[in-house]
């Protein structure tokens, strides 16, 4: 079951994301198939398709936001704030050098298991992440660019994180060492749900902004062993 969380949600929010993640999947294998530099590892090879990608869509445009210092900082990105007041501002997020975060497992990401991750956040939280280019910094570095509504709002507290789960179908449990929340209807699992990453806006509702999610694999079960 996925539930909407009216204005927060964009309806054609994953169209880029979803092109980008099939391209690259595609490109991934020719390139492996092909054999050369970038078949060295699969990382490579999803790193030089991802890009082959983005030159050819013109995602790999200049970003101004980029020559200036960014606004703030986390673990897996750069982000710049809007500067100037429109009706919908949007976050810019720029990953770090070949550093794609992490899974809800622990595990780190690659480009195409980042997308993956970006696209099941907009369809099971109606968050609104696009997908806006990749950039170069330096050969075979590429830094991935996102944007997302900005939200204004305070960090949720534990109780109501708990309510903001439970009232999507998702159970609490402890896996590989995290502490996670699963869906069984649609096999989903969240990890990082710390009040960094969900937010409580002005208008009272709340609004997960970065919420690691991912299918789960075929050999768990729940509550795990």
């Amino acid at each position: 079951m996925q539930h909407e969380s009216g204005a927060i949600c964009s309806p054609n929010a994953s169209s880029t994301l979803e092109v980008a993640l099939e391209d690259a999947r595609g490109g991934t294998e020719a390139i492996l198939r092909g054999g050369g530099l970038f078949a060295t590892t699969r990382l490579a090879a999803e790193i030089e398709s991802l890009r082959r990608w983005s030159e050819r869509s013109g995602g790999g445009r200049d970003f101004e936001e980029l020559r200036r210092p960014p606004d703030a900082f986390g673990f897996e990105h750069e982000v710049w704030f809007p500067k100037v007041s429109v009706e919908r501002p949007r976050v810019l997020k720029a990953t770090y050098d070949n550093s794609f975060g992490v899974m809800a497992d622990g595990s780190e990401a690659t480009p195409i298991k980042y997308l993956e991750r970006l696209l099941l956040q907009n369809q099971v939280f109606g968050d609104d992440i696009e997908l806006e280019g990749v950039v170069e910094p330096s050969f075979a570095l590429i830094r991935i660019i996102t944007s997302q509504q900005a939200i204004q709002g305070r960090p949720a507290e534990l109780e109501e994180i708990e309510v903001f789960f439970s009232q999507r179908d998702f159970k609490r449990c402890f896996w590989r060492g995290r502490n996670i929340w699963f869906r069984n209807a649609d096999r989903i699992i969240c990890a990082d749900t710390h009040g960094g990453n969900i937010l409580v806006t002005q208008d009272g509702e709340m609004a997960a902004i970065d919420v690691p999610a991912m299918l789960a694999p075929d050999d768990f079960s729940f509550p795990p062993p």
